[in-house]
């Protein structure tokens, strides 16, 4: 073998020793025993982490965006995000979880996001290897993302999740810590009885980093049961109320609640229908759901101009189409399609955007479409122009079409659309989220006055009125001349 030849054999089994040394590493730090203290103060010692079961969506959500599902063998019934994780075993209450099912699963270890202390005890005395997860702010949600990393031998995939989501709120932070007016801010989380946050809590928490104030802010306890009439009398600005499989209303039901149409949030239509899984799931995405309640009750913060809620159902959409209309500086319609589930979608009308290419113009405002659950979510989207906003853009109505934002490759992407000019609206399908905006190319300048053809008619005319002119001024001057008693010179 040549020396060349010799150097390349020794170079490719190098190569593979290192990467079978990798692999035996990440094998051991996932299997190696690990002694850790859980949020209710107890040592347990984790011998492996291969087979895990979640019980608790934001145990299961946290396991995902760690890279961790291919290790998940059986989850609570209410983890249904991702989706993925809908098509693992079921563990049948998450309040009281049977310890026969979760021994069935034969899991090295299981993370309980602890409703119920006594479940807890039962689910040892089976002999099961348990960490208890019972987080109360946010910064304890993102000690648990590190605790989960380290127990799984992913410390390095937490810290940089958890540093990721910590940087997001301080983002939020920076942009409220300085607004003069906080609006008082209802959030139900359950009715009846109304139900919401109180001191001592993540979402109280939320709301004061969002920018408002809570309006159980002296509340006594966490999580606050009170009354429709000590609602009524604290008059929130705004009403903030969670939608999901704990807590379905509607904006109709709050107008129908005796005594309620005098709080000023109903009176000015603030009320807003948001996703509970992004506030009641202490895991990854209560940052997506701090981001939101910041943009709704500071719109002027994020150059939105008005911000709308609408809940999804994707049950209903397998029975028809369903139309959203917003109103507001611009009529936007979206026609949703079909869901793959439940969620919340947030419109944001926005003069604030990316810049729009050199050679198209922007028509009108810059929307901004977010959903809770965005998988799976189709739409027609139809954005309405007025003829002053052509106008003043200098836009040719013909080119009008709708772009979408790719925020990867930083540009945006024509959409294929369609125009109808009789209708002053323009429509596009939709299959991912992101910002959209009407544009179109710029109309050319008008020409100059001498650069434009003159009609025949027009042309005869200006001579014959020059002639007329000339012999008029001709005769006044001879007429001056004789006068004078001389020629005209």
């Amino acid at each position: 073998m040549s020396t060349k030849g010799r150097v390349a054999a020794l170079a490719i089994l190098l190569g593979l020793a290192l990467a079978w040394l990798s692999t035996a590493s990440i094998a051991a730090s996932s299997s190696a025993p690990i002694t850790i203290v859980d949020d209710l103060g107890r040592k347990v010692t984790v011998g492996s982490s291969e087979r895990i079961v979640a019980i608790g969506p934001s145990v299961t959500e946290t396991l995902y965006a760690l890279g961790l599902g291919d290790r998940v063998v059986g989850v609570d019934l209410y983890s249904d995000y991702p989706p993925e994780a809908v098509a693992k075993q079921k563990v049948s209450s998450w309040w009281t979880p049977d310890p026969e099912e979760v021994v069935a699963l034969k899991p090295d270890v299981v993370f309980y996001s602890v409703g119920n202390p006594a479940a807890l005890e039962t689910l040892e005395r089976a002999g099961l290897t348990v960490v208890a997860l019972r987080p109360r702010t946010i910064d304890d949600i993102f000690r648990d993302i590190r605790l989960i990393g380290n127990i799984t031998g992913k410390p390095q995939e937490a810290e940089a999740l958890a540093t990721s989501l910590s940087r997001r709120v301080d983002d939020v932070k920076e942009r409220t810590q300085n607004v003069t007016v906080r609006p008082r801010v209802y959030m139900e989380t359950w009715y009846p009885p109304p139900w919401t946050w109180g001191p001592g809590s993540w979402g109280h928490q939320m709301i004061e980093l969002a920018g408002g104030r809570n309006a159980f802010e002296d509340a006594k306890t966490a999580f606050v049961q009170t009354t429709d009439e000590e609602v009524i009398a604290r008059r929130p600005d705004a009403i903030v109320s969670l939608v999901g499989a704990m807590h379905r209303v509607t904006l109709e039901d709050f107008k129908g609640r005796p005594g309620w149409s005098d709080i000023p949030a109903l009176a000015k239509g603030a009320v807003y229908l948001l996703d509970e899984n992004l506030f009641v799931r202490p895991g990854p995405r209560i940052v997506e759901g701090l981001e939101e309640l910041a943009r709704i009750l500071h719109p002027e913060l994020f150059g939105g101009a008005s911000v709308h809620t609408f809940p999804i159902a994707a049950a209903e959409l397998k029975l028809g189409v369903r139309t959203l209309n917003v109103s507001g500086p611009m009529e936007v319609n979206l026609m949703l399609i079909k869901a793959a589930a439940d969620g919340t979608l947030t419109v944001t009308l926005t003069k604030a955007g990316p810049e729009a290419p050199a050679d198209q113009r922007l028509v009108g405002y810059y929307v901004d479409l977010r959903c809770s659950a965005p998988e799976g979510l189709a739409l027609i989207l139809r954005l309405h122009y007025r003829e002053d906003w052509l106008k003043e853009a200098r836009v040719e109505e013909g080119s009008l079409r709708i772009y979408a934002w790719d925020e990867g490759g930083r540009r945006w992407v024509p959409l294929s659309s369609a125009l109808n000019e009789a209708g002053n609206y323009v429509e596009a399908t939709v299959m991912h989220l992101s910002y959209f905006a009407l544009m179109g190319k710029p109309a050319p300048p008008p020409p100059p006055p001498w650069a434009s053809p003159v009609p025949l008619w027009v042309a005869v005319t200006s001579i014959a009125a020059g002639a007329v002119a000339a012999g008029v001024v001709g005769a006044l001057a001879v007429r001056k001349a004789i006068k004078r008693g001389g020629p005209a010179r």
